[in-house]
């Protein structure tokens, strides 16, 4: 199914964008893991805390939007406020929507919600339908399952895809591709954008450098786990 995105600007003020075939009734009590109660569980991930919500066909993601590196130690969940569709929620939202429509593995996207904290601020969070049955890249190079070669071929095709719709990943990291035996997605695409082809092939390149230095910060074991597959992915996405 294609998302069908519909925006609506609450009481509350805030501005919520959702895909009308999963959520009938927009409001900002959707992005409260408390209003959920038991069917809200959570999960630390990288800066913080996502939710997993109990949905009678599967479960959604409710992540809130953090800041990282040294601003995050003193402004943790405002950004700058330039429009409500330009908050990183609604662009985060508005690319999966893309990406999905595309056939490109990505989670399907949900429900954004942005909420002005200040005249010139504002937090938000986002709402994803969650992967089943994936690990990420991170945690299957830890473990004592090894990955097989044609998995590490999928990976290198997989971000060859999204390359060649010219589509930039700014965080692609071992933790942010999730697979099983047979399917590779990728996820968590703040910041991510459409790149032209004015800008040439360099940044699928750094991109790939980026993917290596995420692997070569891994713990030893799963460093020397994964460095025969770095020539496999290589060879999936020359090939």
């Amino acid at each position: 199914m294609t998302p069908l995105s519909q925006t609506i600007l609450a009481a509350t003020g805030d501005f919520i964008i959702y895909d009308d075939e999963l959520i009938s009734a927009p409001s900002p009590r959707l992005f409260d893991p408390n209003e959920w109660g038991e069917k809200a569980t959570p999960h630390a991930e990288g800066r913080g805390t996502v939710w997993f919500i109990e949905q009678p066909d599967g479960e959604w993601i409710l992540k809130n939007f953090r800041r990282g590196g040294l601003v995050g130690r003193f402004i943790k969940r405002r950004y700058f406020f330039s429009g409500n569709r330009r908050t990183r929620m609604a662009r985060e939202y508005l690319l999966l929507c893309r990406l999905h429509q595309m056939g490109l593995p990505v989670p399907r996207p949900v429900a954004a919600c942005s909420r002005k904290t200040t005249l010139f601020s504002y937090s938000g969070s986002l709402l994803t339908q969650r992967l089943v049955d994936v690990r990420s890249l991170a945690s299957w190079l830890s473990s004592e399952e090894p990955l097989g070669d044609s998995q590490w071929r999928e990976i290198g095709r997989t971000i060859r895809k999204f390359h060649d719709c010219g589509v930039f990943h700014s965080d692609l990291n071992a933790g942010n591709i999730l697979l099983n035996e047979n399917l590779v997605y990728l996820i968590d695409f703040d910041r991510g954008r459409f790149r032209s082809s004015r800008f040439g092939p360099d940044w699928k390149r750094a991109n790939l450098k980026r993917l290596r230095r995420s692997l070569d910060k891994l713990p030893l074991g799963a460093q020397l786990h994964g460095e025969g597959g770095w020539e496999l992915l290589c060879a999936g996405y020359d090939g």
